[in-house]
């Protein structure tokens, strides 16, 4: 056992996939590349296993990390055959049930969680949560292991295992990288992941209308608190005027925090009439994971989110600054 939000361990991971026959994956919302990653190594597993497995995500994957899915978008529940019956729901670095989107009420259903986040509201049956990896790649590569001691990993599956673990870790920039991550990276590469083609499409490449938003925030953020504090605020009508989409929005809450003396860095976009998204990143010693629970939403000490009514939004901002120790 890892900690006090886990009940079993790898071993009891890899027997719990030993005994299903048809499983459903969940991703989470606005999916990363570690949770995509996570989502179809565990499939892959499963159907080397001789059974069968569905990922699902109620968003479409972002264009920008469709070199992990040969150009699929779509991960819906509706991919599972009627007459199939699922055996298996588990979900693979998601942390609430929020995050479930428009599936949300499967939220019950789960019977297998496996994360690295501490703040969480989504539980299961049997739980794995160690948040000491630093990516959940980094825990499903160790399930892999102790599935497959004497199997060399296909490129495939190191290429989406590595690309999680770089995700997560900004490049292996971020604090949540250990020595442990280096030498998984290192293996990975030995299987054959290239992961100098992968970072280049993590962090060297984005759309045209990604680089417009990213414009369009550095002109209308916020620098509060001193410069301490860099805030944008994204509307529905922003995005017919310049000409993006929400996934195009994915690096602006980074643009922002870059800016020289800023220690907390929020972005908050509309996504439909009634809500707002709040992402959250911290350059200081504060825990926006648990700042992050009280609104409902969760994710790491240094980068974390929630969703919020719009009526809410703007106080909703003023509080995470306040929580942060900043006078607004």
């Amino acid at each position: 056992m890892i900690n006090e939000l886990s009940n079993t361990s790898i071993s009891g991971i890899a027997k719990t996939l030993l005994r299903s026959k048809n499983v459903v994956i969940f991703m989470h919302e606005n999916p990363d590349a570690d949770t995509i990653g996570s989502a179809l190594v565990i499939a892959s597993i499963l159907e080397d296993l001789g059974k069968k497995a569905y990922p699902v995500c109620c968003d479409k994957i972002p264009t920008s990390l469709l070199f992990m899915t040969n150009g699929r978008r779509d991960y819906t529940i509706d991919d599972v055959p009627s007459d199939v019956d699922i055996d298996l729901y588990m979900s693979t670095d998601v942390a609430s049930k929020n995050q479930l989107g428009k599936y949300k009420d499967y939220s019950d259903k789960v019977q297998l969680c496996i994360d690295h986040h501490s703040i969480r509201d989504l539980t299961a049956k049997k739980m794995f949560i160690d948040t000491n990896s630093s990516a959940c790649t980094e825990i499903i590569y160790r399930v892999m292991l102790r599935l497959f001691p004497k199997r060399k990993l296909s490129q495939k599956t190191a290429s989406l295992l590595y690309a999680g673990l770089a995700a997560d870790t900004g490049g292996f920039r971020y604090l949540n990288t250990t020595p442990y991550t280096h030498k998984v990276a290192a293996k990975l590469i030995e299987y054959g992941a290239d992961h100098a083609l992968i970072c280049h499409e993590l962090f060297e490449t984005k759309s045209k209308n990604a680089l417009a938003v990213e414009a369009y925030a550095q002109e209308h953020v916020q620098y509060l608190c001193d410069g301490k504090v860099a805030y944008v605020k994204l509307y529905l009508e922003d995005r017919t005027k310049v000409g993006f989409e929400d996934e195009d929005t994915y690096d602006v809450i980074n643009t922002i925090r870059r800016a020289e003396g800023v220690q907390i860095a929020i972005l908050a976009r509309q996504r439909d009439d009634e809500t707002f998204k709040i992402s959250t990143r911290a350059q200081c010693n504060v825990n926006l994971a648990s700042i992050c629970a009280e609104l409902g939403g969760g994710g790491h000490p240094g980068a974390a989110g929630c969703s919020v009514n719009k009526k809410d939004v703007d106080e909703s901002v003023k509080y995470i600054i306040r929580k942060c120790g900043f006078d607004v």
